[in-house]
């Protein structure tokens, strides 16, 4: 029953991906953006700082499981990664990390995200370099400009998006913003930043379905269980699962578990 409600779910994604972005959008950020805006207060003063060892152990198995899934994927030579996602992997993930620092994120909440945001720039460097190779002259390689339409709209709408959520780190960062109204800005930039999670997924989650060789089920499925661990030790620390920092962890263990599930078909869903 599970298996087959699943199947219809990304099949639904997969071919009218615009109406599961719409559903996704309302279901899952909105609404919990809304809550967290509702039931959570971003003064530093107020953050609860819940840093225990064991919360300690946590972020780093978290970390650690992150590390053995890159490892995983980068030395399994038949993983032929999507450029496009791990592009936007690359710089989203680098930028996340700076802003969740800047909200006032743990260390246990930050190792994960570190970890993560370095080697996806690997990831998206061996990218670059193998289509280098294949074309020297170049620079920005060909097939990097999806052709499938509804990749390039994800690459264009997670383009715009991240350069909304920096425009607002940036405006309070520059104290162009005043600081009475940082905690709508830290919401904002949190917000829209899961909002990318998404966009920037869907060219490797619909390559996977149409091509599921092309992946593999053992680094995916290690990274979906490193954000349910970053899940519990993000929730220990704030001790409020409406907070901006879940969204990070509760989008990116279902986007990782999907890619997980994908790989595991041998045929077209």
């Amino acid at each position: 029953m599970i298996k087959i409600t699943i199947q219809k779910i990304l099949t639904f994604a997969f071919n009218y991906p615009l109406r599961f972005f719409v559903i996704y959008f309302l279901l899952f950020t909105f609404l919990y953006g809304l809550g967290t805006l509702l039931n959570t207060s971003f003064s530093e003063t107020e953050i609860v700082s819940n840093t225990s060892p064991y919360i300690l152990i946590g972020g780093v198995i978290a970390g650690l499981l992150q590390l053995l899934g890159y490892i995983l994927y980068l030395r399994d030579p038949d993983i032929d990664p999507n450029p496009v996602t791990w592009f936007m992997f690359a710089y989203g993930t680098t930028i996340l990390t700076v802003l969740e620092w800047d909200a006032y994120a743990t260390v246990p909440e930050l190792i994960l995200p570190t970890v993560c945001a370095v080697l996806a720039v690997v990831v998206s460097l061996k990218c670059w370099l193998r289509a280098r190779k294949l074309n020297p002259s170049r620079w920005w390689p060909e097939d990097w400009w999806p052709e499938d339409k509804w990749e390039r709209w994800s690459f264009m709408s997670d383009i715009v998006i991240t350069i909304g959520y920096v425009s607002v780190w940036i405006l309070v960062t520059t104290t162009l913003l005043p600081e009475a109204h940082m905690h709508v800005a830290v919401l904002a930039f949190l917000f829209l930043s899961n909002l990318s999670t998404f966009p920037s997924f869907y060219p490797l989650l619909r390559e996977t379905y149409l091509h599921p060789h092309k992946e593999h089920w053992a680094p995916w499925t290690v990274w979906t269980i490193a954000y349910t661990i970053l899940g519990v030790v993000t929730y220990q620390v704030n001790g409020n699962l409406l907070h901006p920092l879940m969204f990070y962890p509760i989008s990116n263990a279902a986007m990782h578990g999907m890619v997980a599930y994908l790989s595991l078909k041998k045929h077209v869903l």
